[in-house]
């Protein structure tokens, strides 16, 4: 029906996560760390993928992480590979591509959750920061919040935007677990994404790089991150749908399957296009890697990410509608995958403010 990300990976991913985590274990991840990571990093490399060969990497294109979010989100599963192994190293390949401090390597040889905290308003946009950082080198203090940390609770670094005395932004490296820094899980309808508001005050800190095109990097790798949640809601989306079809195949109601009943064909149909658009959206994306033409890299990631938002948020819910009663139960998978998409449809900018992005690199 739709094609896998990696004709290569996606198969072997698929194996590996359904062995390890499939939904009736997925859908036990809370504010602690995924047993699943540990895993996920030592046998199948995933944390590395996007990590140059030369830092310990794979030295793999978007496409390979992007086949692995799909099969982890396809079996329910929330954790860091989006944050850590998808925005974080897109960052740092950009911002700290020789490595100096370090990250790159400990992110793909031995799993450090390295989590960016993009974002400080209600909204989980990217804004003006209003994080900072003061003192002299080696002295250097933070002070701010940061809300809607995708991973925060599952931290070991944090990488904090902020502006130093000088008004310039820079990056900083902050121990979660050290002074000054407090880790509020949020509360979410999918506990497994550890999202957290993190509270800064005068917390220690060492500034990871800093420049000119940091802000840039910093909206990349955002949408970075945007991309591949587009990726894990469109999967998601799919398993519904699958979930929906071969139910609707099986339940009867007046002797005959209400897959027969027009209603639900229409239904079955509107969601399948959904999920076709959404598709065609998100591998555009993705193929498109990185061109020379940077408008080309924004417009398709963020016009995937409103896409895959709307599409997969309609075909839960008609999901659930298929399934009828019991579709609204904790125990049935698809009220899973749809707590899951109201929580990824929101994340890295809401298919509203992506629609408003590709709307500027249009000149609208």
């Amino acid at each position: 029906m739709f094609q896998p990300i990696s004709a290569d990976l996606s198969p072997v991913f698929a194996r590996f996560v359904d062995e390890r985590s499939p939904v009736d274990v997925s859908r036990r991840g809370g504010a602690e760390r995924p047993p699943l990571w540990s895993a996920l990093v030592e046998e199948v490399g995933a944390a590395g993928l996007l990590v140059s060969e030369e830092h310990g990497g794979q030295g793999a294109s978007l496409t390979e992480l992007a086949a692995a979010v799909a099969e982890t989100a396809r079996c329910g599963w929330s954790g860091p590979l989006v944050a850590t192994a998808g925005a974080t190293v897109d960052l740092l390949q950009t911002a700290d591509p020789d490595d100096e401090s370090g990250l790159l390597t400990e992110i793909a040889e031995s799993g450090r959750i390295v989590v960016t905290a993009f974002h400080e308003d209600a909204r989980g946009s990217l804004l003006d920061v209003a994080t900072t950082l003061t003192g002299a080198p080696g002295a250097q203090r933070v002070d701010g919040r940061k809300t809607f940390v995708d991973s925060g609770t599952h931290a070991d670094v944090l990488l904090v935007p902020a502006l130093d005395d000088a008004g310039t932004l820079v990056l900083a490296r902050v121990d979660p677990a050290g002074p000054g820094v407090t880790i509020t899980a949020l509360e979410s309808v999918d506990p497994g994404r550890g999202l957290a508001t993190i509270d800064l005050t005068a917390a220690p800190a060492e500034v990871v790089v800093t420049g000119p095109d940091l802000t840039s990097a910093l909206h990349d790798a955002w949408l970075t991150g945007a991309l591949l949640t587009g990726v894990d809601l469109l999967s998601a989306g799919i398993r519904a749908f699958t979930l929906a079809r071969d139910y609707s195949l099986v339940r009867e109601q007046f002797g005959r399957p209400v897959a027969t009943f027009q209603s639900v064909k229409h239904n079955l149909v509107d969601m399948y296009g959904e999920l076709q658009t959404a598709y065609s959206a998100v591998a555009t994306a993705i193929a498109l890697g990185r061109p020379a033409d940077p408008d080309s890299w924004r417009f398709g990631a963020s016009a995937a990410k409103a896409r895959a938002g709307d599409a997969a948020m309609r075909v839960l819910r008609e999901s659930v509608q298929v399934h009828g009663g019991i579709g609204f139960t904790w125990e049935h998978e698809v009220s899973h995958h749809f707590r899951r998409v109201v929580t990824g449809r929101a994340m890295y900018g809401t298919p509203t403010r992506h629609r408003a992005l590709v709307a500027a690199i249009r000149g609208f």
